[in-house]
């Protein structure tokens, strides 16, 4: 009897084991997206501060406005291939999908702005283009074949023909714009920050054809785009993220920002929305449907890491920062006791899966 209580008690131990090896937990399900983590960290070097980022994913270059300068990093080496001089102040950067040209927003000193237009094969700047003062967001439509200029001290845009390098149209806003992103089909949709409104601009008409209040979000700050599902992302001043559809402006909350988040970017291809914080840290968020996403673990980063973009082509996040100190030259008090670039610590991190 104890012979055969023994084998029974064996006989049940490894059907158990038999029974936890072939159902797995749901953590380590195959429908599981795959963590993130920082691969490689870039340093870049220079001197200044930084704008907002653009990538040639077909070139394997990442553009990088560096206050007076753009500087050209290939992506394939983390090396810098080259830096474009001749700005001033730089701000926003857009690139046409020809791979001939690319626009920056030059605020200059205040009194005067320009965009820029550089050639992305020999790497040099070949026309300015007056705008209103302060152009900061901008935006390549391929619909349209039109740059738009967004002026923050104007409260327009500025709509630009490339193939004249002259500004043709002027649209007035409600507001002072803030981020902006098209749609690639002949919309180009704005945050307006103070208003707690976004604005859809037809960029064949030239004209703004829907305001949509995002109550309860206020504060709209930065904005991605899923053309394919109508939906466009920001943040609000109450750390809340949601989701606008671009037919009908109608606002839903989809989880929580970051307490001072900084860009986003969707990217369609891995159904994944990627917001950076600088305080150290990017989120990023799996779309299970329409408008639920599911939190990932969070990657740390480094501190000042707000500005990024992702390559949709590998999925991988590039994010740059700085090491911060004061300001010990002649400069005003205030000046002195703001957290500034280190010259020769500037550098890109790289974030992949």
């Amino acid at each position: 009897m104890q012979l055969v209580r023994s084998v029974s008690v064996f006989l049940a131990a490894v059907l158990l084991l038999l029974t936890a090896t072939a159902i797995p937990s749901a953590a380590a399900t195959p429908n599981a997206p795959r963590g993130f983590h920082v691969e490689e960290q870039w340093n870049i070097g220079g001197k200044g501060g930084w704008g907002f980022l653009a990538i040639d994913p077909v070139a394997h270059r990442l553009f990088i406005p560096r206050t007076d300068h753009i500087s050209v990093i290939d992506i394939t080496t983390g090396k810098v291939l080259d830096e474009i001089a001749g700005m001033v102040n730089l701000r926003d950067l857009a690139l046409d999908d020809s791979g001939k040209y690319g626009y920056a927003t030059d605020v200059t000193d205040g009194t005067a702005g320009f965009v820029r237009v550089f050639d992305r094969t020999s790497l040099k700047l070949v026309a300015s283009i007056p705008t209103s003062p302060i152009p900061f967001a901008i935006v390549f439509d391929p619909a349209s074949r039109h740059v738009f200029a967004f002026s923050s001290r104007g409260h327009c845009v500025d709509v630009i023909d490339p193939s004249t390098n002259h500004v043709v149209s002027t649209i007035p806003l409600a507001g002072r714009p803030g981020s902006a992103v098209g749609d690639g089909r002949g919309g180009v949709f704005v945050a307006l920050p103070a208003e707690g409104m976004i604005q859809r601009i037809d960029t064949a008409s030239h004209k703004v054809t829907a305001s949509w209040p995002l109550a309860p979000c206020t504060g709209p700050s930065g904005l991605a785009i899923d053309v394919q599902h109508n939906q466009l992302f920001t943040t609000c001043e109450d750390h809340k993220l949601v989701s606008v559809n671009t037919t009908s402006g109608q606002t839903e909350v989809i989880g929580d920002a970051a307490e001072a988040a900084g860009d986003l970017d969707f990217d369609p291809h891995i159904d994944m929305l990627f917001m950076a914080d600088p305080k150290g840290s990017l989120t990023v968020f799996h779309r299970e449907s329409p408008l639920h996403f599911t939190k990932l673990p969070s990657v740390q980063t480094e501190p000042g890491t707000r500005t990024m973009v992702v390559d949709h082509e590998s999925g991988k996040a590039y994010l740059v920062t700085s090491k911060y100190g004061l300001n010990s030259g002649n400069v005003s008090e205030e000046l002195r006791y703001r957290p500034t670039p280190i010259p020769g610590t500037f550098s890109v991190l790289v974030v992949s899966r």
